[in-house]
C-alpha cells in the first residue's frame, strides 16, 4: 500500500508549497456613490495582485480610470459608472479572478449592505446582484456555496491531505480505518464549531506550526520498525488529537473570507459537510490506486516500502521549519 501511494503523494507534494493551507477566497466591497458611480476594491496582497483582472461589466457601464493605476500594496480598484443608470437585481458581473471565490460586501447608496459568498466556476466568478440585495439568498443557496468551499478547501489543502495520507500509512484493516476517519472527522468538528463561533481564539501562527508538527510525528511513526506504537496500535488516538488543530485551521479558512453573522449557522455545517465529502473522495481515490497498483506491481524492495513515508516527512519539516520562522518573523 505504501508503494502504491508514492506517486500520489510525490505529484501532491511537488506543489505543496503554493497550496499549503490556502482558502484561496479573497474579500472584496462594492460601494455605490451618487449618480450610479461604483468602486469595487478588491483585498488582496500585492503578490496576488496579477490574479486580479479587470471585470467585465453590464453593457451600459465603463470604467472610469485606468485600472492598472489602482493595484496598491494590499488591494486591487476598479472604478466604473453606469451612465445615470444604477446597478439592479438584473446586472451582473463577471470576475475573472484566478480565486476559489469571493466574499463579496456591497455598499449602496441608500445606506443599505449586503454580504454574500460567490463562488468561482471556469476560472472567474459570476457575481448576480441579485445576490447582494438586502436579505436576498435562499439557505439552500447558501448551503451550496459553502459545502463547494469546504470540498475545495481540503481537496486543495495540502497540508490536510498528506495528514490523512500518513494516517493511511498505518492504518490496518476496515475497522481500524473506519474508526480512524470518525476520529478525525469528529474533532475537527469540535474545534471548527468552538472557533466560528468564537467560543475558544487560537493564533493562527502556531496552529499552522502545529498542523505541520502534526505530519511530521505521524509520518515518522509509519516509518518506525516496531508496529506495537501506540500511534500504530491506535491511530484514532492520533487522529482525534490532531485532528483537533486541524479543526482550527479549517475555521481560520472561514474567518479569512468574513462570514455575515445571518450566515454562520448555516457557513459552519455545509462548510464541514464539504469538507467531509472532500475528505471522503481523496480517501476513496487513495484506496483505488491502492487496488490497481496492486494487480500490477512486481515485488518490490523493503526501502521503496519506506518512500512514501520519508518524502511526506521531508516536506512537513519544511513546512514546519517555514512556519515557525514565520511565528518569530511576523
Amino acid at each position: 500500500m505504501r508503494y502504491a501511494l508514492g506517486a500520489l503523494m510525490l505529484g501532491m507534494s511537488m506543489t505543496a508549497g503554493a497550496w499549503a493551507h490556502d482558502v484561496g477566497v479573497s474579500e472584496a466591497v462594492l460601494v455605490e456613490h451618487a449618480d450610479a458611480r461604483y468602486e469595487l476594491v478588491a483585498a488582496v496582497p500585492q503578490v496576488l495582485a496579477h490574479l486580479i483582472q479587470q471585470p467585465v461589466l453590464p453593457e451600459r457601464c465603463h470604467y472610469t480610470d485606468d485600472p492598472r493605476a489602482r493595484r496598491g500594496t494590499d488591494a486591487v480598484r476598479f472604478g466604473f459608472a453606469c451612465d445615470g443608470l444604477r446597478l439592479t437585481s438584473d446586472d451582473t458581473l463577471f470576475l475573472p479572478w484566478l480565486r476559489e471565490g469571493i466574499m463579496l460586501r456591497a455598499r449602496w447608496a441608500d445606506g443599505a449592505e449586503a454580504q454574500a459568498f460567490f463562488p468561482a466556476s471556469g476560472g472567474s466568478v459570476t457575481v448576480a446582484l441579485s445576490g447582494l440585495q438586502a436579505g436576498s439568498g435562499s439557505w439552500i443557496d447558501a448551503a451550496l456555496r459553502y459545502t463547494q468551499l469546504g470540498v475545495e478547501h481540503i481537496l486543495f489543502g495540502i497540508d490536510h491531505l498528506l495528514f490523512i495520507l500518513s494516517l493511511l500509512l498505518i492504518v490496518r484493516g476496515r475497522a481500524m480505518l473506519l474508526g480512524t476517519i470518525t476520529a478525525f472527522t469528529a474533532a475537527h468538528s469540535i474545534t471548527l464549531a468552538l472557533a466560528t463561533l468564537g467560543v475558544v481564539t487560537v493564533p493562527s501562527a502556531p496552529v499552522e506550526a502545529s498542523i505541520a508538527l502534526s505530519i511530521v510525528f505521524v509520518a515518522a511513526e509509519g516509518l518506525r520498525a516496531s508496529p506495537a506504537t501506540l500511534t500504530r496500535r491506535f491511530p484514532w488516538i492520533a487522529a482525534f488529537a490532531f485532528g483537533l488543530l486541524h479543526g482550527f485551521g479549517f475555521a481560520g479558512a472561514l474567518s479569512e473570507i468574513g462570514l455575515p453573522g445571518r450566515e454562520i449557522p448555516v457557513a459552519l455545517l455545509f462548510f464541514n459537510v464539504g469538507v467531509e465529502v472532500g475528505q471522503l473522495c481523496f480517501v476513496a481515490a487513495v484506496l483505488t490506486v491502492v487496488f490497481v497498483t496492486r494487480r500490477w506491481l512486481r515485488p518490490i524492495a523493503p526501502w521503496q516500502l519506506k518512500a512514501p513515508g520519508y518524502a511526506i516527512g521531508t516536506v512537513s519539516t519544511m513546512w514546519l521549519i517555514e512556519r515557525i520562522q514565520t511565528m518569530f518573523l511576523a
